[in-house]
């Protein structure tokens, strides 16, 4: 038999390649028309072939929303997305800074070295759904605007998500779940204060889905389930809250706090220095109430300087100074 060359058999190889590339170039094609239309007037290159799809962008600025101003910017960033997983991009980004306003008392702002971020969306009935949004942010620096204070973490970590289809918890006053929030941070300093751990998981519960400000306020709530603050010694503070939105102007909080450290509490809600203090051998449990930034606190002992406290550990962080 004739020996078939040797180019030959490299042919289906060749025209493989070809096609695939074909195709590579044109979902970069949509990929570029994707993120020019969240970021119009950004300069996009793509590069990645052939595994990925990578747009390098200058100085993105992303801004949008009405009644919440939601805005996010970089020096730069790399979005990725894989040929077949157009439901999920991965973002890295250089000093990014993400703020949100609402109406005109509530606001927050976040800043980084770094962040590494994945965005996963499915559609469903024609409607677009969050399945994940989840970031970690490096040196992240943070501001609330209804507090002075200055917030800094080496690392901030969130993952966010919707949640549709639920009923409301039984038993709970508070609606059906509609979002989740978990925070975790890694030496966050309130100032300059110690370094605690801090993490805490967020239910946003209302009557629709989360589509409009305006609409969730009138009967949604933000659920504090958890929130804690730790140091290298242990667990100092555990937080359960309610926060119900007052129109646009506002949140009405109450909530209890579980304490080793209730004078060093008392001392960071009423915005002053936190007094020496030894952890108490068991905890105490304080209630508070009132709006951001004027929060009113009951429950403090009066006996806390005869209560028994743990010597062997060291004394309460400075929460603030």
């Amino acid at each position: 038999m004739r020996r078939i060359p040797l180019w030959l058999t490299l042919v289906p190889l060749v025209v493989g390649i070809a096609i695939y590339g074909w195709l590579w170039s044109g979902w970069a094609r949509e990929f570029r028309a994707t993120i020019e239309d969240w970021l119009p007037g950004a300069t996009v290159s793509i590069s990645g072939f052939p595994y990925r799809m990578e747009a390098d962008v200058a100085a993105p600025r992303l801004a949008g929303g009405d009644v919440v101003r939601l805005t996010a910017a970089a020096d730069r960033a790399r979005i990725n997305r894989g040929p077949w997983q157009p439901e999920l991009t991965v973002i890295g980004t250089d000093r990014p800074r993400f703020s949100v306003t609402v109406g005109s008392l509530l606001s927050a702002t976040i800043a980084g070295k770094s962040a590494a971020s994945s965005v996963k969306v499915v559609s469903e009935g024609g409607a677009t759904r969050l399945v994940r949004l989840s970031s970690v942010i490096e040196a992240a620096t943070a501001r609330l605007g209804f507090t002075p204070v200055a917030i800094a973490a080496d690392s901030l970590e969130l993952h966010l998500r919707e949640r549709r289809d639920e009923v409301a918890i039984p038993g709970s006053p508070a609606g059906a779940p509609r979002g989740q929030l978990v925070l975790a941070g890694e030496r966050l300093r309130f100032g300059t204060g110690d370094a605690l751990t801090f993490a805490a998981d967020m239910l946003v519960t209302g009557d629709t889905r989360l589509t409009g400000y305006d609409a969730w306020a009138r009967s949604g709530t933000i659920e504090l389930t958890s929130l804690t603050l730790s140091d290298a010694s242990g667990e100092i503070a555990s937080v359960k809250a309610t926060l119900a939105p007052q129109g646009r102007t506002g949140l009405r909080v109450a909530g209890t706090i579980t304490t080793v450290c209730p004078a060093s509490i008392a001392a960071a809600l009423a915005a002053a220095p936190s007094p020496s203090e030894k952890r108490l051998r068991a905890p105490v449990r304080l209630s508070f109430e009132g709006v951001a930034g004027a929060v009113t606190l009951g429950g403090l002992p009066a006996d806390l300087a005869t209560r028994p406290t743990r010597g062997q550990l060291p004394a309460c962080p400075v929460i603030r100074r």
